[in-house]
């Protein structure tokens, strides 16, 4: 585990995108800037305040954004600021160090986590290294991991909740539901669809425990991050509701988003619709499977594990209808395939545990497949996962297929 850790450590030292890319990051670093240097969540005096990604309420902006990755990144700049390291555009060492020790933090507690759950199934030992690789570094959460996004943030406290759940299996106690719940709770907080494995896993604790103790202290646990989120959110807005869902909020002068139709969850598609842009989302120039090829190779695996007595086979039927949820909500409700981004960033958050349950736990349980094409279709994994960490935030004018276009991008910066 030792030696583990410390490859996790290197790695993440150099594959950190330390530069504001986007709107998105802007919106986030902007609420970051403005809580430590101003003590405010109005982002008025931000240098990054000109970004789109922003409401106007009460003649002041705001990040639409969740708040709760801000005011983790709060915590790593306020003694930076107070060094003297500012926040600003291009290459910069306080982003940097902020992504370090919150985005690429999770995701390291989030392999280690992986690690660490796997002991709790029948696993053959020796297959642990190469789960362990395949789950680390072939998937867009490596490649998310290289810059500030909620979505990575919230997928690594979903694989630490899921490896607590796990625990508490084996010996349920106060303390693991505790922290289970807890993490639930702060990937929901951090990104909000998610809300949907926080209430499935709680239904399986319910069906282990009965309306018992042990449910009031999972649920009490979520209801830590979630009642920090919605206290900030309704300071803000006056509402329960995700800021970025209020149309009113993006109505001032210069918005892009003024009765825009791509503002995601504020209208519902057409039937039609829906399936074309569900088919892209999948198959398209930015489609999930092409930069996740790994699922071409494991889903059935899941098929079969779903067919047979499995000790999890519930936590697998709770994750994979989770996911198809998710997806068909961002089907239903959005129209811009995740913005700029490298494949489909709102995928990113259900990755860790569709990782564990189908990618890594399902081979090992019966449907072998030929360990040359597991490591050839790993490897290409790995290698997309990799070019995408030039940009996550693929610049759409560079080339529409995002791979090409942080090609691209890569040669010009060399030459």
């Amino acid at each position: 585990m030792r030696r583990l850790t410390l490859l996790l450590i290197l790695v993440s030292l150099i594959t950190i995108n330390p530069r504001i890319n986007g709107w998105n990051e802007a919106s986030r670093m902007a609420l970051t800037q403005s809580i430590v240097e101003n003590g405010s969540f109005k982002i008025d005096r931000s240098v990054f305040v000109e970004g789109g990604d922003k409401v106007f309420i009460d003649g002041h902006f705001y990040s639409d954004k969740p708040p709760l990755p801000s005011l983790l990144a709060a915590m790593v700049y306020a003694p930076l600021n107070l060094l003297g390291f500012k926040l600003d555009f291009g290459w910069n060492l306080s982003y940097y160090l902020i992504i370090l020790l919150t985005v690429k933090f999770f995701w390291i507690a989030s392999v280690l986590a992986f690690h660490r759950a796997i002991s709790f199934t029948s696993v053959n030992q020796n297959e642990i290294p190469q789960l362990v690789a395949i789950y680390a570094f072939a998937s867009l959460s490596f490649t998310w991991s290289a810059t500030f996004n909620n979505h990575s943030l919230a997928g690594s406290a979903l694989m630490i909740a899921l490896m607590f759940f796990l625990k508490s299996k084996e010996s349920p106690n106060l303390m693991t539901l505790i922290w289970s719940g807890f993490f639930f709770g702060l990937a929901a907080s951090m990104d909000i669809p998610v809300t949907i494995f926080l209430v499935g896993f709680s239904g399986l604790v319910i069906k282990r425990f009965g309306w018992s103790q042990m449910i009031l202290v999972f649920a009490g646990a979520a209801c830590v991050p979630l009642g920090i989120h919605a206290l900030i959110n309704y300071a803000i807005g006056g509402t329960l509701l995700p800021l970025q869902i209020v149309p009113e909020f993006f109505q001032f002068e210069g918005s892009t988003w003024t009765n825009n139709p791509e503002l995601s969850g504020v209208s519902i598609n057409s039937f039609i619709f829906t399936i074309k842009y569900g088919f892209l989302s999948l198959l398209g120039l930015k489609g999930f499977i092409w930069y996740h090829p790994i699922l071409i190779l494991l889903i059935p695996t899941a098929v079969n594990y779903l067919l047979k007595e499995n000790p999890l086979k519930l936590e697998l039927m709770v994750t994979l209808t989770g996911t198809l949820i998710i997806m068909l909500y961002y089907f239903l409700f959005s129209s811009n395939y995740g913005g700029w981004s490298y494949s489909i960033r709102w995928f990113v958050s259900f990755i860790p545990l569709l990782g564990f349950f189908v990618f890594m736990l399902a081979p090992s349980q019966g449907f072998k497949v030929n360990q040359r094409l597991v490591w050839g279709v790993s490897t290409l994994a790995i290698l997309i996962a990799l070019i995408g960490q030039i940009n996550p935030w693929s610049n759409p004018t560079q080339h529409a297929i995002p791979l090409m276009a942080n090609l691209k991008q890569l040669i010009g910066i060399l030459f």
